[in-house]
């Protein structure tokens, strides 16, 4: 319902989270799916601002607190904006496992952009021996955009670290 936006890659995903995570409450679930296009339109409207915006405070926040493997994904020639698009167009859809998602869309929905943001670096960081212990650009991407669809991820851990990663959001 947003002209600026129309559709565009990701959104079925979370059109899904919200019919699954509200089954049998159709108002409920057309409420959430439109607020959360209207909080992240910037995701998907023209320039990508809010995708921009959301790359360069993780890499403020990774380069700082993750620092090896922010070292390691740069070294190996894995850029933030190789896998993003793939996880935030989505909002998690394309990276966590579904019952991860649907512990993970609370928080996003509550905090906006510092929510993905958080999200992402409790994913990294809960992720970060398999992706350290990658070699070159390929695995890495797989790691990130595939692998850990299927790798047995805790919802609520996530959103537990991502807690703790919000203060640190604020700071930067």
């Amino acid at each position: 319902e947003n002209p600026d936006v129309g559709y565009t890659q990701g959104m079925n995903y979370v059109a899904a989270t919200m019919v699954l995570k509200f089954p049998d409450r159709e108002d409920l679930a057309r409420r959430h799916f439109g607020e959360a296009m209207l909080q992240f339109s910037g995701f998907w409207s023209d320039g990508f601002p809010l995708l921009n915006f959301g790359v360069q405070l993780f890499a403020r926040l990774a380069e700082r607190h993750l620092q090896g493997l922010w070292s390691h994904l740069l070294r190996n020639g894995v850029e933030p904006l190789m896998y993003f698009p793939n996880g935030w167009l989505s909002l998690f859809g394309k990276w966590l496992p579904l019952p991860a998602v649907m512990e993970t869309v609370d928080l996003v929905l509550e905090c906006g952009i510092r929510g993905v943001v958080a999200a992402t670096l409790a994913f990294f960081q809960m992720q970060q021996s398999r992706l350290l212990a990658a070699r070159g650009m390929e695995e890495l991407l797989e790691l990130i955009n595939q692998d850990s669809r299927t790798a047995p991820i805790d919802g609520a851990l996530i959103v537990d670290v991502a807690r703790r990663w919000l203060p640190r959001g604020d700071e930067a």
